[in-house]
């Protein structure tokens, strides 16, 4: 597994802190892993840095890189939630951002408090972020092997 030390947190322009590959990284790596608590909603200090487990359980980071890593519609990573993992969704060169797609994992941004407006500037970019909740249909089909355990079981209430 690649350890933190392979990628770097920066600035990013109209973004804010965001996290670069220090080096090539192929996709399928594993980047880093999220750590933290499993916690209750009613005890999340900061909505940006919490990872949504389940309705009521939010992985709240611990102050590392991961807390950096920046939205895209249009991402290079995905979180694979059995073992918690940033992985290379393909090859990413030296010096591009790392982002993926934070309605894989999160249900509402607006009940959280978080929602915000995507400058990803892909061309399949959603505009506001809310959460996989407010989606449009054409947007959850395609990020649904990405999804988290807990997405995935409202993705089938909804059908």
């Amino acid at each position: 597994m690649k350890p933190c030390e392979f990628v770097a947190i920066i600035n990013i322009a109209i973004k804010g802190n965001g996290i670069i590959a220090r080096e090539y990284i192929r996709g399928g790596e594993v980047i880093l892993s999220f750590f933290g608590k499993p916690i209750s909603r009613k005890n999340v200090k900061n909505p940006n840095a919490v990872l949504q487990l389940d309705e009521d359980v939010f992985l709240e980071s611990d102050g590392t890189a991961d807390e950096s890593l920046n939205h895209s519609c249009n991402p290079n990573c995905y979180i694979d939630f059995k073992q918690l993992n940033l992985m290379a969704m393909k090859d990413i060169q030296k010096g591009q951002e790392l982002t993926f797609d934070y309605n894989t994992s999160e249900y509402d941004l607006i009940d959280q408090g978080c929602s915000f407006t995507c400058f990803c500037g892909s061309e399949d970019c959603v505009g506001d972020i809310k959460g996989f909740k407010y989606l449009p249909l054409s947007h959850k089909k395609r990020i649904e092997s990405f999804l988290s355990p807990f997405l995935k079981k409202k993705w089938k209430e909804e059908f």
